[in-house]
């Protein structure tokens, strides 16, 4: 796989360039060697950006702050160092003789700080859509999981989750009526998966209307799965 990288490249230094380790910097005897800090930091950014635009688009009821955990999971330095081992990337890592003797070839370290300065070579060398595929296709987004946003118990986000575990659809929100006077208003919503309809609430707000026909569409929707 890693291969197939390398050969995709354009200029095959900024390849070389990704998996050049600090160490090998330090003992090498040419002064203009550069390690591949300067990619990771690039990189980081990159995938954030992927990750986030990703996140954003899939969970449309999710908060700032589920989506900020979930991309926190998915970039963590154990996921990406995952994905470098499966690429083989520790073997082709440049370093010096003491990171090497000591395992760095298989430090999560890294192996995540090389994964990262490699999408950040990608993105020099072939631009942002070849390096957010490239992300995308690795770090397996579509499967992250999403537990770790579920703890607060809101029913936009578990009915959300239950759906998109079951089909290929998501849930939306339709305000159906707003009753009451200014200062005091009732909104009346229906949650529909497709075109069913699979729930209502009422509320004082839309938000609080929403999550009312969430928690009753949970229900039905684990009894009716819609096609």
């Amino acid at each position: 796989m890693l291969v197939k990288i390398e050969h995709s490249f354009i200029d095959k230094q900024l390849f070389r360039l990704s998996l050049t380790h600090s160490s090998w910097v330090n003992e090498s005897k040419n002064r203009d060697c550069e390690s591949n800090e300067r990619l990771e930091f690039l990189g980081d950014a990159v995938i954030d950006a992927v990750i986030a635009q990703s996140l954003y688009e899939k969970y449309p009821n999710f908060t700032e702050g589920d989506l900020t955990k979930l991309r926190s999971n998915i970039v963590s330095g154990v996921s990406l160092a995952k994905v470098a081992r499966e690429l083989g990337m520790g073997n082709r890592l440049l370093l010096g003789k003491g990171e090497d003797g000591s395992g760095g070839r298989n430090k999560d370290s890294n192996l995540a700080n090389a994964f990262e300065a490699l999408v950040g070579a990608l993105f020099l060398d072939r631009g942002y859509s070849v390096a957010s595929q490239f992300v995308v296709q690795n770090l397996n987004i579509e499967s992250a999981d999403t537990s770790c946003v579920k703890s607060h118990n809101d029913s936009k986000t578990d009915l959300q989750i239950l759906v998109q575990s079951k089909t290929s659809l998501t849930p939306y929100y339709k305000l159906i009526a707003k009753e009451g006077s200014d200062h005091e208003p009732t909104f009346i919503v229906e949650v529909l998966v497709g075109d069913k309809i699979m729930g209502t609430g009422v509320g004082t707000s839309i938000n609080k209307a929403e999550t009312e026909a969430a928690a009753n569409a949970l229900t039905r929707f684990q009894n009716h799965s819609p096609g």
